[in-house]
């Protein structure tokens, strides 16, 4: 394998499907060199909407690269799938609590999602120089 797999206790529970990481299905994180591909998550709470499952969703991000030894302002590219272009001002508002100040190079999608409620699924990718 080209990479090291990110996986913990606290990255399953905080997913919204913990058996995928447990089986080995998915992995929340991929440590190539000096970056970090954590793949897309969706909101485990789908009843919310779009500024709660987006805030859900930076969570776990953050936590992924947390877990690796990253932090946010390691990220250098973010990609967004929306559900509905009416949301993207919710989804916009969310990212700049998080990314306040600089923040990554993003690419935002209007599309359809596999997770039947879900209205958004974000991946980054982070970089930091090995010491």
């Amino acid at each position: 394998m080209a990479g090291t797999v990110i996986r913990s206790t606290a990255l399953e529970k905080a997913h919204a499907h913990p058996e995928m990481i447990r089986s080995g299905a998915f992995s929340p994180g991929m440590k190539a060199g000096p970056f970090l591909y954590v793949s897309g998550c969706i909101a485990g709470d789908l009843t919310q909407d779009m500024t709660g499952q987006a805030r859900e969703e930076f969570g776990y991000v953050e936590l992924v690269l947390q877990e690796a030894g990253y932090m946010l302002a390691d990220v250098v590219k973010l990609h967004a799938f929306i559900t509905d272009q009416a949301n993207y001002a919710a989804y916009s508002a969310v990212r700049k609590e998080y990314f306040p100040e600089d923040p990554p190079a993003s690419t935002a999608v209007v599309t359809g999602l596999l997770i039947p409620g879900a209205l958004l699924e974000i991946d980054v990718v982070a970089y930091k120089r090995d010491d």
